[in-house]
């Protein structure tokens, strides 16, 4: 036999180089199969719950957008629709811009008419204003 070159391995009884395997403690949990058994399939069951929640979930907000899209589409259709027929203008709102138009174009002629009488006023009393004016130069040459 030969010697070990490290004096530690001088006390076991195996040559050189052979392996052998350490004991080990056995740190497997001890687990009731009934038990496992049942925590399987109860998480199974929560997921499948879940899952199916999801798709419910899912199928409720595919539904209300698709409700609502359905919606925005015949909205638009409608107004389509009254475009064609030249409805599309409210009633109301045409009613007031034409009375609005209507009153501004009344008064711009009573405005018009108020200038034109100004101007002919001026002009009749423009020989007045003209002899008043000569009058004026007169009084103050003399002074």
């Amino acid at each position: 036999m030969e010697t070990p070159s490290n004096p530690k391995t001088e006390d076991y009884t195996y040559k050189q180089g052979q392996y052998s395997p350490r004991k080990r403690k056995d740190t497997t949990p001890k687990v009731n199969p009934q038990l496992a058994v049942e925590l399987v399939f109860q998480e199974l069951k929560r997921v499948e719950d879940a899952t199916a929640k999801k798709v419910e979930v899912d199928r409720g907000s595919l539904e209300s957008a698709e409700n609502r899209l359905k919606s925005v589409l015949a909205e638009f259709e409608r107004l389509g629709n009254r475009m064609k027929n030249g409805g599309y203008v409210d009633k109301r709102v045409s009613f007031y811009s034409i009375l609005c138009a209507v009153i501004s174009l009344l008064f711009a002629c009573l405005m018009c008419y108020l200038w034109v009488d100004a101007a002919k006023e001026r002009d009749r009393y423009q020989p007045f204003y003209e002899y008043y004016q000569q009058m004026q130069e007169q009084k103050e040459g003399k002074e």
